[in-house]
Parts: C-alpha cells; sequence; structure tokens
C-alpha cells in the first residue's frame, strides 16, 4: 500500500498550504491540531495533470473512480475522488502501514464520515505492552482523545470502524497479553 503512503504525504503537505485556509478553520473550530495529529487534507486534484497510468493505481486502490461528468477534451476522463475537499485520517495494519483513509468531508451542507475500505485501525494497533484500552466511537472522538494527553504509560485507544468491532481490532486486542481493562466510550 506503498501508493496510500506516498499520497497520505502528499495530503499532509496540503493541510499545510496556505491555501489550506478552510480545512484549518474548521480543524480549529473542532479542536483539533495537525501539527499534533496525523491529519492530512484531500483538495481532490492530486491526479490532476498525471499520467494515466498513476491513475489507474489510485483507481484500482479506490481512491479514484471513473465519472462520466463532462470534460473539456474528448480525450481526458473525469473521476471522482474519495474524500474529495475533506480531511483524511490514516489507519494503518499492525506493521503501521497506511491500508485505509477516514475521510471528513466538511464542506457539504452536512459533513460526511466515510472509510475508503475495511482495512487497519485508527490511530495504530496499541502496544502489546497496553494495560488499558479506550475504545472510541468515531475517528473524531479518537483524534480528540489522542490530543488531549490525558493517556498515561500503557493507555491507548482505538477507533470503531463504523461503529463495529472488524476482525482486525479482535486481533489486536487478542494480543494485548498485559490488558487489565477496557474501557468503551459511548457517546
Amino acid at each position: 500500500m506503498e501508493n496510500l503512503e506516498t499520497l497520505f504525504q502528499s495530503f499532509e503537505t496540503g493541510i499545510r498550504s496556505s491555501k489550506a485556509e478552510k480545512p484549518k478553520d474548521y480543524l480549529k473550530s473542532i479542536g483539533l491540531d495537525y501539527n499534533e495529529l496525523r491529519i492530512g487534507f484531500n483538495s481532490g486534484q492530486f491526479h490532476h495533470n498525471r499520467e494515466q497510468e498513476f491513475k489507474d493505481r489510485f483507481e484500482a486502490l479506490g481512491v479514484l473512480k471513473k465519472s462520466d461528468a463532462g470534460v473539456r477534451e474528448e480525450t481526458m476522463m473525469a473521476y471522482t475522488v474519495f474524500g474529495s475537499y475533506g480531511l483524511i485520517f490514516p489507519l494503518v495494519d499492525k506493521e503501521n502501514r497506511i491500508v485505509n483513509y477516514f475521510a471528513l468531508r466538511f464542506r457539504l451542507e452536512t459533513p460526511k464520515e466515510e472509510y475508503l475500505n475495511d482495512q487497519g485501525i485508527y490511530p495504530a494497533y496499541p502496544n502489546p505492552l497496553t494495560k488499558r484500552l479506550y475504545i472510541a466511537p468515531t475517528v473524531m472522538d479518537c483524534a480528540s482523545l489522542l490530543q488531549s494527553k490525558t493517556l498515561e504509560n500503557k493507555e491507548a485507544v482505538i477507533a470503531l470502524h463504523n461503529g463495529e468491532i472488524l476482525p482486525q481490532y479482535q486481533e489486536a486486542i487478542k494480543a494485548l497479553h498485559e490488558l487489565e481493562e477496557i474501557i468503551i466510550i459511548k457517546r
């Protein structure tokens, strides 16, 4: 999934752009800081002026989908972009590689949250020495708890995937041999 890693790096650069005022303002309004957390911004234009091979790789990953929207030239293909004009949070596998994205499309009339796929855990697989595990209902709740810096040594937090504990979560929890307590945070 090196392509998701590389793409996320461009999203991290995007949030730091002077043109990314609206995403920065939105983050500030919800109390999150992109300097404290891994958050990127997808302007929806990462595929513009790129070769077809590049676009094909991201189409295979589900980040791009062909669209029948009109384009200027007949030889051009229009695409719908996952998480377009949205804040992007990375989900990782056991090896800490980015395998999924969570997007918060904040500019819509009603903000929309979506996942690219069903893989990975946000923010990361808990350390095997974790004694207390917090399970947050959403990525946003998890990010808020992380940024609060209230977690102590040997504590970890993970976010549910659309309110569900997927098989990778069960696997991660079973690997916590020092685990003494699980705290489920409810909204």
